[in-house]
């Protein structure tokens, strides 16, 4: 992911406290359950970028295993698609149920840390965090797009804030899942902080960039609905500090 995934707003303009959309039930995960994601980010040199991303390749039949013996839950590999001067240029992430599992999958991608890609990195960072709400597309893998959204909330107001992204935002996730416009999701905040308290991530994994046409239409038409749960939300956050991220995910998959 990652790096950090400004339609979003227009998004939770778009939600009104009486729409509240039913998922299917094919969507994968209990939402009652804690979840955790690493995230690993790169600065790779363009020259680089074949060898970087073979290694990816080359780490996918095990992030399968660790989905297939419980490990882990979702996991995917990412190119930037849109570059800033100073920015990353691959990420990796996975999501697991506990810390333990995290910790133990983490303990094994570490043996491998002083590969000639990895090393050839200009710069690094990861992030652990807690994913507040995870779903999408049981049993999804392959290709995709990844918009990582990235909002601060004012001093004093993440548990509003928070409670906004679960009531609303979280429900149309998982009705764009069901629909196949989106694929995978997390909603996320540090576990370990590296920046200050009070930042989320809304990351969003769709299949295509027709399924993307899909979602936003879909934000068009909500916009209109009601635009309070929108001012809200604004009121809630930090305007200067929000981001975005997209890339092109060339491997996942979703339990």
């Amino acid at each position: 992911m990652l790096n950090r995934f400004c339609m979003v707003l227009a998004l939770v303009s778009a939600l009104t406290a009486g729409m509240l959309l039913t998922p299917k039930a094919a969507l994968a995960q209990d939402q009652a359950q804690t979840y955790y994601t690493y995230v690993s980010e790169w600065a790779v040199p363009r020259a680089q970028w074949a060898a970087f991303e073979k290694q990816d390749e080359s780490s996918v039949a095990n992030m399968k295993k660790n989905v297939a013996d419980g490990l882990l839950v979702a996991w995917g590999n990412e190119t930037t698609r849109v570059h800033t001067s100073d920015g990353f240029t691959h990420a990796e992430w996975f999501t697991a149920t506990s810390r333990e599992n995290l910790l133990k999958v983490l303990e094994e991608q570490w043996t491998g840390a002083t590969n000639a890609s990895y090393v050839a990195a200009t710069k690094h960072a990861d992030l652990f965090l807690h994913t507040i709400a995870h779903g999408g597309k049981a049993g999804a893998s392959g290709t995709g797009y990844l918009r990582v959204a990235s909002y601060q909330a004012k001093p004093g107001q993440s548990d509003e804030l928070e409670s906004v992204l679960m009531s609303k935002l979280k429900t149309f996730f998982d009705s764009e899942a069901a629909k196949g416009n989106l694929t995978l999701y997390n909603i996320d905040e540090e576990d370990i902080h590296t920046d200050a308290p009070g930042g989320y991530d809304l990351a969003m994994l769709f299949p295509d960039g027709a399924a993307m046409d899909k979602f936003y239409s879909d934000f068009a038409a909500l916009e209109k609905s009601d635009p309070t749960t929108g001012q809200a939300f604004a009121s809630l956050t930090v305007e200067k500090d929000h981001r975005d991220d997209f890339g092109r995910v060339t491997a996942y998959q979703n339990k």
